[in-house]
Order: structure tokens, then C-alpha cells, then sequence
């Protein structure tokens, strides 16, 4: 697996997450009035430009921070040594990197395909909530199981397979079907999931949608919202 698969190591896949945003939201604040729709566009000019030395530098942060579950990648594998100087010679940009994984792998996704996952699911859905509950807990959690239930958890469609992984999707939606943390029915359901999902194997983490779940309050932080 590439070095962008991150394994269990959920701080390291929100920084590959929350990087590109940071420095999006930087130039767009300098633009002038920050909105959502000029930090996207703001991001996809950022993650255009990176470049192989951002690559290179990303596989020295995964070898140094050593996350489990990796597995093998079919080319350019973190566990490979000669695949930086590859990456340099053959000058493979950080995005085209990341366009290997991406089929299988939910950040890698996001940086190809728009952050499509975060701004047109786990945004959206978060200030929906935030504004019916008004509790930042309830409405965090909400947009984890729902983006769960959208897209299945690729870490643990890594480690215990894709089935398992849409069974989880499908065990979120009944949560949100239920109520969630609005109603004692879905409180129960959600107590189940959670503790199908506290696997004593760590194979049903749900690392990636943490990850997700982290850059969508990103972006309700970005556009002033505050507890």
C-alpha cells in the first residue's frame, strides 16, 4: 500500500486532509470575503500545483510516524526503497500519487476527485445539523454516521474486506434511520454499532471517516462557525 494509506494512524490521514485546506484558506482569505465555494476552488489550484518533493516528503512523514495496516501498493510502495527516488526522477507530483490509491482509498480520493466527500456530504450535512440541534457534539457525531453510511470506511475495507465494511455502512444508515441521539431507539443503535465497531483486532476502525469527519469541521470553522 502507498504511504498515503494510513493505516490506523487517523492524526496523520487528517493532516494530509487539513494541509491543502489550511493553504487554501489562507489565499482565500488574502483574496478577499471567505466563502466555501472560493476555498474549493482555491484547493483544487493547491493540490494542482504540488509537486514530487511534497511526494517524497509525505512518504518520510509515513515511514517516521509508522502506521499500521499498509498492506502492498502495485507500484511507488512506501515499503519499496527505491520508490522516492522514482518518484523524483521520473517527476511524479503528489496528486499523481495519490491518483494510485485513490480506488481504494478515501484520502487519496478526496485530494483527486474535489474533496467531494467532504464539502458536498460531511459539510453540508454537518451545518444541517449543527443548526436542527444546535449541540456541536450531537451534530459531529451525526455527520460521522453519516458519512459512514455513505461511503464505506476504506481503512476497514483494508483490513477486514469490503463486505464488512458495507455491512458498517448499513448498520450507520439504520442509526440515522432511528433517530440517532435524537431518540432512545437510535441512542440504542448507535451504542451497538459503537460497540461492534471497538473490534478487540482494531479491523472495524473507522479511521478514514474520522479523518473526513475532521476536515468537514474544518470548513464550518472556516466560515465562522463557533460553539
Amino acid at each position: 500500500m502507498n504511504a498515503w494509506q494510513h493505516g490506523g494512524n487517523t492524526l496523520l490521514g487528517s493532516i494530509i486532509l487539513l494541509v491543502p485546506i489550511a493553504v487554501a484558506a489562507g489565499a482565500t482569505f488574502i483574496r478577499g470575503k471567505f466563502s466555501v465555494i472560493k476555498l474549493r476552488k482555491n484547493l483544487k489550484q493547491v493540490i494542482e500545483s504540488t509537486t514530487p518533493v511534497d511526494a517524497v516528503n509525505v512518504y518520510d512523514a509515513i515511514e517516521a510516524a509508522k502506521p499500521g495496516g499498509l498492506g502492498k501498493a502495485p507500484k511507488l510502495d512506501i515499503s519499496d526503497a527505491s520508490s522516492k527516488k522514482k518518484i523524483l526522477e521520473e517527476k511524479v507530483s503528489l496528486l499523481e500519487v495519490f491518483k494510485i490509491s485513490a480506488p481504494w482509498d478515501s484520502i487519496s480520493s478526496e485530494w483527486v476527485k474535489d474533496y467531494s466527500i467532504t464539502f458536498d456530504i460531511g459539510y453540508p450535512y454537518l451545518t444541517e445539523q449543527l443548526k436542527e440541534t444546535r449541540d456541536v457534539n450531537t451534530a459531529t457525531v451525526h455527520t460521522f454516521i453519516k458519512m459512514l453510511s455513505e461511503v464505506p470506511d476504506t481503512l476497514i475495507a483494508r483490513k477486514a474486506g469490503l463486505t464488512r465494511a458495507n455491512t458498517v455502512a448499513m448498520q450507520a444508515k439504520q442509526v440515522l434511520d432511528l433517530g440517532g441521539l435524537k431518540t432512545p431507539k437510535g441512542r440504542d443503535a448507535l451504542l451497538e454499532l459503537d460497540r461492534k465497531l471497538r473490534d478487540p483486532r482494531h479491523q472495524l476502525n473507522p479511521g478514514t471517516t474520522a479523518d473526513l469527519t475532521a476536515a468537514a469541521l474544518a470548513l464550518t470553522i472556516l466560515n465562522g462557525y463557533r460553539p
